[in-house]
């Protein structure tokens, strides 16, 4: 019985947890460039390690490309990643919703400094005001015609050894290297959707609830019948 609910326990708990997972994606179903996150549980080491093994993953599909009309918007097809900079950390994100801020550097949303190749990117003509911005499939970025700077663009070998660090970042191990992708295209005034298909995530999540009520049964279940044996065990004495 012990072991019974024990395991219906870790359950509970992993189904709850999938739970909060599945709700964050539907969460981000309009958030640019999101990567979903899928959970694997694999029930046969609970006999073993008497823990949930919670196995999360983010799935890194592209997801659709949205024309915009902003030339500040920017995405780019094939794998890979913009490198952003914040407080001399580097991050990377699929997220290209920018935007120049006060002093004419290129920035995300939040006002992390986008990188190129040589740097933090200012497009400002006269240190606050930006020109016509063009950006080329190959990621080259034009102001009035003249070139400024080139999208830092990197890719990794294995994307486990990235982490989500909220705002739509990513972190890398730090030993593990990036290096620039060979294939992909520059799309201005584009942007990536959330991988995230909505019905899918639905279906998923009254799966959840179904399960978490028949696991919810089953506890009970045991409950009645250990309160029934203990009942027994002190009449007979």
């Amino acid at each position: 019985m012990k072991i019974n609910l024990e395991i219906l326990k870790h359950g509970l708990s992993a189904q709850t947890f999938k739970n909060d997972i599945v709700s964050n994606n539907l969460a981000n179903i309009n958030t640019i460039g999101y990567k979903r996150d899928v959970m694997f549980t694999d029930m046969l080491d609970v006999f073993d390690t008497n823990d949930d093994n919670k196995n999360v993953k983010t799935e890194f599909t592209q997801g659709t490309m949205k024309e915009t009309g902003n030339p500040l918007d920017i995405a780019f097809a094939g794998s890979g990643f913009f490198v952003i900079e914040n407080n001399g950390e580097e991050y990377y994100t699929r997220d290209g919703h920018f935007t120049v801020n006060r002093v004419g550097n290129l920035t995300t949303a939040e006002g992390f400094n986008v990188m190129g190749q040589g740097g933090i990117i200012n497009v400002s003509l006269d240190g606050s005001k930006t020109g016509d911005f063009e950006i080329s499939k190959l990621g080259e970025i034009f102001v009035n015609d003249e070139y400024i700077d080139m999208l830092k663009i990197v890719d990794f070998e294995d994307y486990r050894q990235l982490s989500k660090e909220g705002v739509n970042l990513f972190s890398a191990n730090d030993n593990h290297k990036s290096y620039e992708p060979e294939m992909y295209m520059v799309l201005q005034r584009h942007l990536e959707g959330s991988n995230v298909n909505s019905v899918d995530e639905m279906v998923e999540l009254i799966s959840l609830q179904r399960n978490f009520e028949s696991t919810q049964k089953a506890v009970r279940t045991l409950d009645d019948a250990l309160g029934k044996a203990a009942n027994d065990i002190g009449r007979y004495r």
